[in-house]
Formats: structure tokens, C-alpha cells, sequence
């Protein structure tokens, strides 16, 4: 069950490389990024465990995408969660190096590759 657009807030903290899932006034999840060299990783997506399949970890890769298409930076990702969103979600594709080697191989791309 997904929370309601109202009871869940996603804010940039402008002081780190991370974004936040606020409901009810408390963090929920984060989703962590790099920037090296000029090249942006999404590095880990978190969300509470009693928190869990209510599109959190959805609403954080989103907002990170769509704030990184703004930047039209390219983005790598390590984190598993955020590569399978990106294959579900192929709005968030153009922005998305699939062949850089921060893009990690998920049940999503193992699947893909299991004939070969």
C-alpha cells in the first residue's frame, strides 16, 4: 500500500549528497549519491523495514532522477533498487549510462542475460 502524496514529503539535503522520505515528520528512507570527477552514482536507496512496499524507495529514485535530468548529468548506479526502477521506469533512462561499470547487474538484468 503506497502512502498518500500528502503524508510523504522527498527533500534535498542541500548540505550532502542525499535525499530524504519524510512521513509524519520522521525520516524514512534515503537514497545516498557520489559526485566524482563530475559524474554522479547513485549509491544506496534505504527505507525503514516497518516502512517497507509503500513506494518509498520509488518515490526516492523519481525525485533523484528527475532533479539529475534537470542537471542533464549523466548518472551511474550501485544500488540494486534504483537500477531495477530505472529498467521499470524508462523515463528515467535518458539520463542513465547503462554501460558505465556503476550500473550493478540486479535480478532485473541477470533475468535479461540468463538465456546467453
Amino acid at each position: 500500500m503506497e502512502p498518500s502524496p500528502a503524508a510523504l514529503e522527498v527533500r534535498k539535503d542541500e548540505t550532502i549528497p542525499l535525499r530524504e522520505a519524510l512521513s509524519d515528520g520522521g525520516v524514512v528512507g534515503t537514497l545516498a549519491y557520489e559526485t566524482t570527477n563530475g559524474r554522479i552514482t547513485i549509491a544506496h536507496l534505504y527505507v525503514d523495514p516497518d516502512q517497507r512496499h509503500r513506494g518509498i524507495a520509488s518515490a526516492l529514485a523519481r525525485h533523484a532522477l528527475e532533479d539529475l535530468s534537470q542537471s542533464r548529468a549523466v548518472v551511474g548506479i550501485h544500488c540494486g533498487f534504483a537500477v531495477d526502477y530505472v529498467q521499470t521506469h524508462p523515463e528515467g533512462n535518458d539520463i542513465v549510462d547503462i554501460g558505465r561499470p556503476a550500473f550493478a547487474a540486479t535480478r532485473t538484468t541477470r533475468n535479461t542475460n540468463s538465456g546467453r
